[in-house]
């Protein structure tokens, strides 16, 4: 790439993007991992995207990938480009910020927030990072962390705190980024902190040279979102909840103008052009819209409409660029288009809580939040197939006709729906709707038996009801045993989870409460088979047969005998795992594990074991987070991991178990 003057200089990465930071053993990614913030460089070249895998580098005009950046840890949440475009800063969720020299494109700072031990937990997030314009300071706020802050981000030395003490004890959501700005002149820093006990939000004013609290501003609204300096300094702008925007003196700190004629429900975001002029990005999550106003003539720049998937982020630059990245794709504006740019968003958000492979094993199926969606395998860099379904799809599979079938239900409503979308080409497919006998209770767990035509699902109250799909009849009523009464949400008294066996002949039911014991249901008979409990269950997966048994439990796998209800295999693991698949041979067991920050890996780990030895014969090493499903290919020859950082890998097992 030519380097334009003054600009920011990104030194491009060689090859497919999809091949970019690809772990050994795998051959394929899905998706580009979860984004969690943007930033576009100054001068309006390029957009950065802070993802779970790391941190991706977009040529703003055409959109297309240039770099991935901190490949090794990922798990970013926060990024900041200097004023003069030289540097940047991520920020990931241990704590860790590194800052980037954009012209070599080196890291060449790494800092830890103080107060982050050992294990390090996610509490410890970076949330939000700003440079001083002078770029002598460098501000970090934290999750479920007040204080703020700052070092030189060239030398990683700490400078200074700012916060005050009383603040910490008062109420306020940890989950939210606080966030930080210095004034144009860099001496003073503006930041948020916990109000009253009602978990309204203050803004505090610092001197960034004496260390001196110089304004507390109050009269905000539950939340603030944003804040942002004039150019000139002459006034801080805030963006809060509510559809609020303030406008306060920055000499005197008296408000000078409440700007509300906008959605009660919004999340508001400011910022002022290079020009001077005040902008407010209005995000209505309910209308999943959002729009960029012209805050003092309320006149809107630009607007943008998510008919069917939910926005993921949105963000409008002082360069007056505005990036909306939206459930299917990007929409771009820039100063002067009459119209946006869109094209493809392969992060693909959510997280894939289901995966599955078409019985010829050319395409890969996932079922994340909102919907189901499937890629051809030979084509990783093609846009998935999205089939909308308005709940939280449970589990997918694809039956021998290649049908893809998914699950789904939502908590506020007293039915689980079953919805069966059809190959590339059925959009309207009608949603099969199973209401509960029971109208106080909520469904809390669905699984669909294909082979049999079956729907099992769990309640609040410990009913599970097996339905014949063709008819829609219950043809059992079984009850779980659970340990407490009390609201439908208690997480103590709720089925988490269902598995059906291959055949359909038998179900395991998995609590929520650790006191209370798994289950394991004859179909056929609709009774228990009471051998089998046991306690407590993470994660449970059949043998293709389905005489055989996988439980993750604590910190080891127990494998049973189905016959005989005893455990003949007990697999340890250092890593709590959190998913199991059998091979379509029955010979191999995959387990994937949670994110363990006690154990020094910067990846988590997939095993791959021997069942008749225990041995395990490999070991995979590629998401930076929690493993939430795997799934082999019908001939057993790939693996694929569905991950909490919104992709999904493909391992080559020729070379480790044979075509």
């Amino acid at each position: 790439m030519s380097e334009k003057t003054g600009a920011t200089h990104i030194v491009a990465d060689k090859g497919h993007p999809m091949r970019w930071a690809l772990p050994e053993g795998a051959i394929s990614r899905f998706g580009r991992g979860c984004v969690h913030a943007m930033a576009v460089s100054p001068d309006g070249t390029y957009l950065a995207a802070a993802t779970k895998i790391g941190l991706w580098w977009y040529e703003l005009a055409t959109m297309q990938p240039v770099a991935l950046w901190e490949r090794e840890r990922g798990m970013l949440g926060a990024i900041t480009i200097s004023h003069d475009g030289q540097l940047a800063a991520t920020g990931n969720w241990d704590g860790v910020i590194k800052v980037w020299d954009l012209q070599r494109s080196t890291c060449i700072t790494k800092i830890v927030r103080p107060g982050v031990k050992e294990p390090v937990p996610r509490t410890t997030a970076i949330r939000s990072l700003a440079f001083s314009p002078d770029n002598q300071h460098l501000a970090a706020t934290g999750y479920s962390c007040e204080i703020v802050y700052t070092w030189n981000p060239r030398t990683g030395t700490p400078l200074a705190t700012f916060h005050e003490p009383e603040r910490e004890t008062r109420s306020a959501s940890p989950s939210l980024p606080r966030p930080v700005v210095f004034s144009p002149d860099s001496r003073l820093l503006a930041c948020t902190a916990a109000g009253t006990t009602d978990g309204s939000d203050v803004v505090l004013v610092w001197d960034v040279v004496t260390g001196e609290r110089i304004a507390c501003l109050t009269e905000q609204p539950r939340f603030v979102r944003s804040l942002c300096f004039s150019p000139c300094g002459q006034t801080l702008a805030i963006g809060s909840d509510k559809g609020t925007v303030q406008v306060w003196d920055a000499k005197t700190w008296e408000q000078q103008r409440v700007y509300q004629n906008y959605d009660a429900t919004a999340r508001m975001s400011v910022c002022y052009s290079q020009e001077g002029v005040l902008h407010t990005l209005e995000n209505v999550l309910e209308k999943n819209t959002v729009v960029v106003w012209d805050v003092e003539r309320h006149e809107k720049r630009y607007t943008y409409v998510e008919k069917e998937w939910e926005i993921e982020a949105a963000l409008f630059s002082s360069s007056s660029h505005f990036v909306v990245a939206g459930g299917k794709e990007w929409a771009v504006w820039s100063p002067g288009d009459t119209n946006p740019r869109k094209l493809p968003y392969l992060h693909v958000n959510g997280t894939p809580n289901s995966v599955a492979f078409s019985q010829d094993g050319k395409k890969l199926v996932a079922g994340k939040y909102g919907s189901t969606l499937f890629w051809n395998i030979a084509n990783p860099m093609q846009p998935p197939t999205f089939f909308k379904i308005s709940d939280d799809p449970q589990d997918v599979f694809v039956s021998t006709s290649e049908k893809i079938r998914s699950t789904a239900f939502a908590y506020d409503e007293n039915s689980v729906k079953i919805t069966v979308k059809i190959g590339e080409t059925d959009e309207n497919t009608t949603p099969m709707t199973l209401t509960l006998p029971d109208p106080e209770a909520v469904v809390t767990a669905a699984a669909h038996a294909p082979l049999r035509n079956l729907i099992a699902c769990g309640d609040s109250k410990g009913h599970l009801y097996v339905w014949d799909m063709r008819s829609g009849d219950v043809r059992y009523v079984l009850t779980h045993s659970l340990p407490l009464e009390g609201h439908w949400d208690d997480d103590h008294n709720r089925i988490s989870s269902l598995i059906f066996s291959h055949d359909g002949k038998y179900l395991v039911s998995v609590p929520s409460s650790s006191n209370t014991m798994a289950n394991l249901w004859d179909i056929d008979t609709g009774k228990e088979i009471p051998g089998f409990r046991v306690n407590p269950v993470d994660a449970v997966a059949f043998s293709p047969c389905g005489h055989k048994i996988a439980c993750c439990m604590g910190k080891k796998i127990r494998l049973w005998d189905v016959d005989s209800c005893r455990t003949f295999l007990t697999l340890p693991h250092d890593i709590y795992p959190n998913a199991l698949a059998f091979s379509p041979c029955g010979k191999y067991l995959a387990s994937g594990l949670w994110w363990n920050p006690s154990v020094e890996t910067e990846k988590v780990p997939i095993r791959l074991w021997e069942v008749a030895t225990g041995e395990n014969i490999a070991t995979f090493w590629g998401h930076p987070t929690d493993i939430q499903d795997l799934a082999f290919s019908p001939d057993g020859t790939l693996l694929a991991s569905g991950s909490f950082d919104s992709t999904i890998l493909l391992w080559d097992l020729k070379s480790i178990i044979g075509s």
